[in-house]
């Protein structure tokens, strides 16, 4: 598990740290450097273990043209970047370190199945590469719910925890995977079903397979749910890390994630040492900031959510002033 992360002239940063804990939220306009978190540590990842001296710019997990991608906004002033990680402490720090890196999950943003069927795989595969591309992410992802069926029934319950919809794969003739929806009235092609039911498919195969301890890093988990599914999926993401150990990083949009979370600290189910949150922020020269918001033991956070309230009382003012008008 992650407890450290510290980025020196990396993307939009010149230095930021954060400690991750068991569950991470990482919120903040578009543009503020939240991704660049999770990317420095896809380059740690694809780079640790190599003989190469010098980071694996071009890998499984991140593509990048070296420096000029690593730190576009102060090439002109520095000779480097780093990236600097620590890890929970371990009776063998020297194989806990690189085995926190090997076991690290990644759930990217643009994901989902959009085809009927799939060609069925030669083989299970662990990572699923981001450098080939979406196409081939979701067929590997087809040919790993067929290998990895153990998961199906999981990974199916926790569906329909959040949409109602669970899941089923099998392989039909010419070596195709169908992938469908289990629906009240029976089964559809998994196409057939709304995108949320989709794009949640390979984030949960990526957390239910991840071993104890592993490190989950996830960009939007709320993407094309609707609000109550959002709050539902912050429920099974908090009982998975909590009752399994995995640690979860993730960049959200959703308040309502948010306070699910804050709701789940203050009954109980988490506490406040099982919660960071961390809000990001940019100056006017692009320079990027992020700065830990104190979750307290009752579910509050000091000074409260201002990217995300900020917006609902400048709506909730411009529509008294509405009204007011109208009359």
């Amino acid at each position: 598990m992650i407890t450290n992360i510290t980025l020196e002239n990396f993307k939009c940063f010149r230095q930021v740290s954060i400690n991750p804990k068991l569950l991470t939220v990482l919120i903040g306009p578009n543009g503020t450097g939240k991704s660049s978190i999770l990317q420095a540590l896809l380059l740690h990842k694809q780079t640790i273990g190599r003989r190469e001296s010098r980071p694996v710019y071009q890998g499984d997990f991140i593509d990048l043209r070296g420096m000029l991608d690593v730190a576009p906004n102060f090439i002109d002033e520095i000779q480097g970047s780093s990236i600097r990680c620590k890890v929970r402490e371990s009776e063998d720090p020297g194989i806990a370190y690189p085995l926190a890196f090997q076991s690290l999950k990644f759930v990217p943003a643009i994901r989902g199945m959009v085809k009927h069927t799939y060609p069925l795989g030669d083989q299970y595969a662990e990572h699923l590469s981001l450098r080939q591309g979406f196409d081939a992410q979701e067929c590997q992802l087809a040919s790993n719910l067929m290998y990895a069926s153990s998961a199906i029934d999981k990974l199916s319950e926790a569906l329909k925890r959040v949409t109602g919809v669970g899941l089923r794969a099998a392989v039909i003739p010419g070596r195709e995977v169908e992938v469908k929806s289990q629906i009240p009235v029976g089964e559809v092609n998994v196409t057939g079903e709304g995108f949320g039911t989709s794009s949640l498919i390979q984030l949960l195969h990526q957390l239910i397979i991840a071993e104890t301890g592993a490190s989950v890093l996830i960009e939007e988990p709320e993407i094309h749910l609707h609000p109550k599914a959002q709050a539902e999926l912050a429920e099974v993401l908090a009982e998975t890390a909590k009752a399994e150990d995995k640690q979860i990083i993730m960049t959200t949009h959703s308040e309502h994630l948010v306070e699910r979370l804050l709701l789940l600290v203050a009954e109980g189910t988490l506490s406040a040492d099982d919660l960071a949150i961390y809000s990001f922020s940019k100056d006017e020269k692009g320079e990027c900031f992020a700065s830990e918001i104190e979750v307290t033991e009752n579910g509050q956070v000091e000074g409260g959510l201002t990217d995300f309230y900020a917006n609902n009382l400048d709506t909730l003012d411009r529509r008294v002033k509405a009204l007011k008008q109208s009359k």
